[in-house]
């Protein structure tokens, strides 16, 4: 489990009382989520570079990309992505066939594994 640090309390004993003051929020205990549209391979960059920030959690929606470039190019950019994902011991997944989610190290997707399908027939 995650601990962080704006939802500890302080604690200060005043006679039989507790008081409770809440500790400062930090900027760098913040999660981020960031929505990219990819519309051309020059794109990955920021994509790439907002991931290595470590608190970013990124939304890729990659229609544009699809509806202009090839397959090949699509799986080269998406390859990219992964390859830093893995560096940073994140998460990807993908969404839908139009989003792509990844994720830093401290965040996984949960994925549905695959049941086989019940008849509710009666025999």
């Amino acid at each position: 489990m995650v601990s962080l640090p704006f939802f500890k309390k302080k604690e200060e004993k005043i006679g039989n009382y507790i008081e409770v003051v809440p500790v400062e929020k930090t900027e760098e205990s913040k999660i981020l989520i960031r929505v990219f549209v990819l519309k051309d391979s020059s794109d990955v960059k920021a994509i790439v570079d907002t991931l290595r920030e470590g608190n970013t959690i990124v939304f890729i929606d990659i229609r544009e990309f699809k509806k202009t470039k090839d397959i090949v190019e699509l799986k080269r950019v998406i390859n990219r992505i992964k390859s830093v994902v893995n560096a940073i011991n994140g998460d990807i997944a993908g969404v839908g066939g139009d989003w792509i989610i990844a994720t830093p190290s401290f965040v996984r997707i949960w994925r549905v594994k695959e049941t086989p399908e019940v008849s509710l027939e009666e025999k």
